[in-house]
């Protein structure tokens, strides 16, 4: 291909027949493709028919499947102004929205520009919400079926009410953290099948959310709030502790259909200790417990604080009544797993008839750099509490509720 340069001094061609223009289709395209989104938009600025035809058919292929906010690094350089067109521009075009900065001014322009419902819309995330996003989204996306929030910013239980109330189809939700997150108690969407919350926030409605008919995979985390919000004189609040038990308490009580359950919270001294392998099958258990350093301002002393033992024994007569499933144990950055736990573990599950912890894939002593990575900033956010990971797969009518397909798909 060759490209022809002239200058002709005293004399300006009009753009319309400027030599870019006289390429045909495919090649501008290409020139197109290897422009940043600023560039291509202020292109369609110009409001030139045939540029901008092409670089609309470009983002519909492009974007139709996600637009993913957070990998575009140019649109740093836009003006929230642009920031919020182009948002309109590839919104008309996309199916989902993800990573968008749901506090950032080019959201609140985007978020009240009067313009068409975006029907087409299924999937949209945020990596922090507030309560005028709360307000316009539902009327902006309203079919949308896959909810992410981020980080809550003072979202209040009457936002949420708001949201749900207006999203008719949404089946999947999550929402990471919010500042006034133990004041949640709002209803859940029955058509709910997919649920990720802060434990705190599990724990608080964990009757309702275990009654919602159509929920089948329910994750809960350890809050991010959890270092000053469920903290009191350095004893955890009520609302940040015994999700684990409440949680297996409501699966005993109630005919769930959920064939997915994984729970970060921290271990408390009441799991069940009667057998439970008819109620649930645990695979994968994984127990993090750096020792807890507490600070007496009085004297200046510094006293390590261990788990207590009675969670210790509880835990192991837990995991005894799930030897004939368990599969796998992570123990990583866990203070308390001395030679001498291990070997009561092993007791358990030998007597229980299950594989000892030496047969079982045991993370602890296999830690990838990643995983390493990860563990750092657990840490970092748990400010050295003790907690525990659990997941439960195939529960009782799994057999009859799913197919080995949806719990594949749900696990990923």
């Amino acid at each position: 291909m060759r490209f022809r340069t002239t200058i002709t001094i005293g004399h300006v061609e009009p753009p319309g027949n400027c030599g870019l223009m006289e390429l045909n289709d495919d090649c501008l395209l290409m020139i197109c493709e290897r422009l940043s989104l600023g560039d291509q938009l202020k292109l369609i600025e110009l409001q030139e028919k045939r540029l901008s035809s092409l670089i609309l058919h470009l983002w519909s292929g492009r974007y139709a499947k996600q637009f993913d906010f957070g990998r575009e690094q140019h649109l740093k350089l836009l003006k929230c102004d642009e920031q919020a067109k182009l948002l309109d521009y590839i919104g008309r075009r996309t199916r989902a929205l993800i990573n968008l900065p749901g506090t950032s001014e080019c959201c609140r322009i985007w978020l009240k520009r009067k313009r068409k419902v975006f029907t087409h819309i299924q999937r949209v995330s945020f990596t922090k919400s507030s309560s005028l996003l709360i307000q316009k989204l539902p009327h902006l996306c309203p079919n949308m079926v896959d909810l992410k929030l981020g980080e809550g910013v003072d979202l209040t239980p009457i936002d949420m009410d708001c949201l749900f109330k207006n999203l008719n189809n949404v089946r999947s939700f999550e929402l990471l953290s919010n500042s006034h997150c133990r004041q949640f108690e709002y209803q859940y969407p029955r058509s709910l099948e997919t649920l990720k919350l802060p434990a705190c926030m599990v724990n608080a409605r964990v009757s309702e959310i275990f009654q919602l008919p159509r929920l089948r995979l329910l994750t809960a985390f350890l809050c991010r709030n959890s270092g000053h919000c469920h903290l009191d004189d350095g004893k955890a609040n009520a609302s940040g502790t015994g999700t684990l038990s409440a949680c297996l308490q409501q699966i005993r009580g109630h005919n769930c259909r959920i064939v997915g359950l994984r729970l970060q919270c921290r271990l408390d001294d009441c799991l069940p200790v009667v057998a439970v392998e008819d109620i649930f099958r645990l695979r994968y258990f994984a127990w993090h417990s750096q020792l807890t350093v507490h600070y007496d301002v009085a004297d200046g002393s510094v006293t390590w604080m261990p788990q207590r033992p009675q969670a210790v024994r509880s835990l192991l007569c837990f995991l005894a009544t799930q030897a004939a499933s368990l599969r796998e144990l992570d123990f990583t950055r866990n203070a308390h797993a001395t030679p001498t736990f291990l070997a009561q573990l092993d007791a358990h599950l030998k007597r229980a008839g299950g594989c000892p912890t030496t047969q079982l894939t045991n993370t602890n002593t296999h830690v990838s750099a990643d995983v390493e990575a990860d563990a750092d900033a657990d840490s970092a956010e748990t400010n050295d509490l003790a907690f525990v990971e659990l997941e439960l797969l195939h529960l009782p009518n799994e057999q009859s509720e799913a197919s080995t397909g949806e719990m594949t798909a749900m696990r990923d």
